[in-house]
């Protein structure tokens, strides 16, 4: 008996379906970004931490999983892959000195700037088959959608 091919790619029977849809989009931006963080030592979610560091100060594990929303044991490897590459550095807490906190180090700032032009590159290449007008209302819809 002879095998038929089948057309490469997701069946069109899901092109109307919104999880697929976002699902999809998110897994094509996700592979383009870490191939793009990829070149400046990052994994996503050790941007999105150092990110948030960066950012907002010194954070406990605890609070960075919080605010990026990684769990408790993924977030354990992101702070000791971040502070691996001299990118974080853990120090006891002034609040609390059980607790350690994350700081970005100099080095970590440098490499954010570095990733977040990756990261601007990934997304202008993934946005490319839209206008500039439309890249604006497609944030603005997610936005609306993801932060209720």
């Amino acid at each position: 008996m002879a095998q038929v091919d089948e057309p490469p790619g997701p069946s069109p029977s899901l092109a109307d379906n919104l999880g697929f849809l976002l699902g999809h989009a998110h897994d094509r931006h996700r592979a383009l970004a870490a191939s793009r963080l990829v070149e400046v030592g990052l994994a996503p979610k050790e941007y999105g931490a150092l990110s948030v560091l960066v950012a907002e100060g010194p954070l406990t594990q605890q609070q960075l999983g919080r605010r990026t929303g990684i769990d408790r044991t993924t977030m354990v490897a992101v702070a000791d892959a971040l502070e691996e590459k001299g990118f974080a550095v853990r120090e006891r807490s002034p609040a609390d000195r059980r607790a350690y906190e994350l700081r970005a180090t100099a080095q970590g700032r440098r490499a954010l700037g570095r990733a977040a032009r990756a990261m601007q590159r990934a997304e202008t290449e993934f946005l490319e088959v839209l206008s500039e007008r439309q890249r604006g209302q497609l944030k603005s819809m997610l936005r609306r959608l993801a932060l209720p």
